[in-house]
């Protein structure tokens, strides 16, 4: 077992996997991990849906008009993103997965270079490579390499994320995620 715990609002959701939705992983990630998965997503996506779906959601959650939250700043439209009840789960999607691939990629590519699959910088093509369902063993081996090297409740998110993405495949983080939010 490692000796970092997993923070107490991840923990029910570790505990628990298989009920994990995207509005849950949200809600029990902090300010800080929210701000870096809005500011991926919308750098990634500057002028397109991010953008237009995230000031509709900033619009909802104030009752602003959506023409008021157009001419907010690119902060404080990441900013007030990051602490409103976000209730759109497409969008808060995408800012997980950007969260990932904006700010993690080293953690994803070693976690996947653990198990043999072929990506590009934790990226996988999934026109070049089809990933079949993991051995929960090797999953639990790379997974344990993992957090040995990145803090564990980064580990969490990103296999929650994964888990949220495509269960059958990444299935075999369900009993690494179980056991250690005991």
């Amino acid at each position: 077992m490692l000796s970092q715990p997993i923070r107490p609002a991840l923990q029910p959701l570790a505990a628990d996997p298989g009920a994990v939705t995207v509005r849950r992983l949200w809600k029990a990630m902090t300010p800080d991990e929210r701000t870096a998965g809005i500011t991926a997503s919308l750098n990634d996506d500057p002028e397109g849906w991010v953008k237009t779906a995230t000031r509709a959601a900033v619009a909802t959650a104030l009752r602003f008009r959506a023409q008021t939250v157009a001419q907010f700043p690119k902060s404080k439209l990441v900013s007030e993103a990051a602490r409103l009840p976000i209730d759109d789960a497409q969008l808060l999607g995408g800012f997980l997965v950007d969260l990932h691939l904006g700010h993690r990629r080293p953690m994803m590519k070693a976690f996947l270079d653990g198990l043999a699959i072929e990506n590009d910088d934790g990226r996988i093509d999934s026109e070049k490579t089809q990933v079949p369902p993991q051995d929960d063993a090797a999953v639990a081996h790379a997974a344990d390499a993992l957090a040995a090297r990145y803090p564990l409740d980064e580990v969490v998110t990103y296999f929650l994320t994964l888990l949220l993405q495509d269960a059958a495949t990444w299935s075999g983080v369900q009993p690494w995620l179980a056991a250690h939010a005991e």
